[in-house]
C-alpha cells in the first residue's frame, strides 16, 4: 500500500531581482531583470493539531529570506568571470549582490528547494516537507524542481 500523504501550496510573488547567464550565447549574457514568483508545494503524512499541512502564519521565516535573497538584488553565478567587479559593486553601495552556483530559473528553483525544504522540515520536526517548487521570472518562463525522492 502506498503511503498516504496530504499538500497544501503557496505562492509569494513580487521579488524584483536582476541577474545575467554569463554563459549564454544570446542576449541573457547581459544584466537584466525580472519580478520572481515562487510556488511551493508542501506535503505531510500527519496534519498539524490545527489540521493543516503547514501553518501559513508560520512561513515568516521563508518570506523574510525570500526577501533577503531576491528583492532588489542582483544574482551572480559562483564563477562568472565579472564577480569580483561585482563584489566592488556591492561595497561601493551600487548592488545587493548574491551568490549561488546557478542564478537560472532551474539553478534558483533547485537552491531555494533545498534552503526551504530545510526550514519546513526543521519548523515541523520533520512532520512536514517541501514536496515541489516552481519558480517564475515572468509570466511566459518558469523551472520546476522536484526531488526524485521525498527530500
Amino acid at each position: 500500500m502506498k503511503e498516504e500523504y496530504f499538500t497544501s501550496t503557496k505562492r509569494f510573488s513580487g521579488f524584483p531581482c536582476t541577474h545575467r547567464q554569463w554563459k549564454a550565447d544570446s542576449h541573457c549574457k547581459f544584466v537584466h531583470g525580472y519580478s520572481r514568483e515562487f510556488y511551493f508545494e508542501f506535503a505531510c503524512t500527519t496534519f498539524t493539531r490545527e489540521g493543516w499541512v503547514v501553518d501559513f502564519g508560520g512561513l515568516k521565516e521563508v518570506k523574510a529570506w525570500l526577501d533577503h535573497m531576491f528583492d532588489h538584488t542582483f544574482l551572480a553565478a559562483d564563477d562568472d568571470p565579472y564577480l569580483e567587479k561585482f563584489v566592488q559593486m556591492e561595497k561601493d553601495g551600487i548592488i545587493q549582490l548574491r551568490t549561488f552556483d546557478n542564478i537560472g530559473m532551474e539553478g534558483t528553483a533547485r537552491y531555494v528547494f533545498h534552503h526551504v525544504n530545510k526550514m519546513i522540515k526543521e519548523g515541523s520536526d520533520d512532520r512536514a516537507w517541501l514536496q515541489k517548487i516552481e519558480v517564475r521570472e515572468n509570466e511566459k518562463n518558469s523551472a520546476i524542481y522536484e526531488p526524485v525522492k521525498r527530500a
